[in-house]
């Protein structure tokens, strides 16, 4: 059984829940969620390979991540609206879909699996990086400004690798992800994706999928690159609601 780790970031209101891409953690908030705690509570989830929330990643695909997930926030967080980046939005149209979760909506930043797959390349060379410049060199691909990814998060992530348990459950993830069907979409919760239009990891469908909008000169991080657009999409969202 997969496992996963909930985390309290903040703020009042209707719950918020992140959902992480492959690779990242409830660190890869930071820049988004202070954006949003006059407005809800900000909830971020690890799911097992990641962060706090141990290496059980059971066959390590997304409806397992998902199950793990569900047996975290059911009975802690009211009908959340969920926010997934790329795996983390696989995730979250496979949490949606659970008989036993009531999730409000949905925002999704560049979600895998619709069209198609984050470059093979990419997740493939992630679980096996072992020096900060080659992590380096691969983790600037994720964003159009290269200036936003720092030589010290590269090293963060390398020395984060030190487990070999890790990097095992990286490896699990990744090859469940390149085999898995697609989620399903469009989820019968109300919707809306995001994409950056200069993704080179994921690059955004050419045929728009509903509820799509494409930010100018973002890569694959809009929660970074873009951190003002997710929050006033989510706050569309809860205003929208509220009325």
């Amino acid at each position: 059984m997969s496992a996963a780790a909930l985390h309290r970031l903040g703020g009042e209101g209707p719950d918020i829940l992140f959902i992480h891409g492959f690779g990242a953690d409830r660190l890869s908030w930071l820049a988004l969620a202070p954006k949003l705690f006059p407005f809800g509570t900000v909830w971020a989830v690890e799911y097992a390979g990641h962060g706090m929330a141990g290496n059980d990643v059971g066959e390590g695909n997304p409806s397992d991540l998902s199950r793990a997930i569900a047996a975290q926030i059911n009975g802690r967080l009211a009908a959340p609206l969920v926010v997934g980046h790329s795996l983390g939005g696989t995730v979250a149209l496979h949490l949606a879909a659970r008989d036993d979760m009531d999730v409000s909506g949905l925002v999704l930043l560049a979600p895998a699996g619709l069209t198609e797959l984050p470059a093979p390349s990419f997740i493939d060379a992630l679980p096996e990086l072992t020096d900060g410049a080659a992590a380096h060199d691969l983790l600037k691909q994720l964003v159009a400004r290269e200036v936003l990814m720092t030589r010290r998060m590269a090293d963060a992530f390398v020395d984060s690798l030190d487990d070999p348990a890790r990097r095992a459950a990286l490896r699990t993830i990744a090859a469940a992800l390149k085999s898995a069907p697609p989620p399903p979409f469009p989820p019968d919760s109300p919707v809306t994706v995001l994409w950056g239009d200069a993704d080179a990891i994921l690059p955004p469908p050419t045929q728009p999928l509903a509820g799509m909008r494409l930010i100018a000169n973002v890569g694959h991080l809009p929660q970074i690159e873009a951190a003002g657009d997710v929050a006033d999409s989510v706050k569309e969202y809860l205003a929208a609601v509220a009325d």
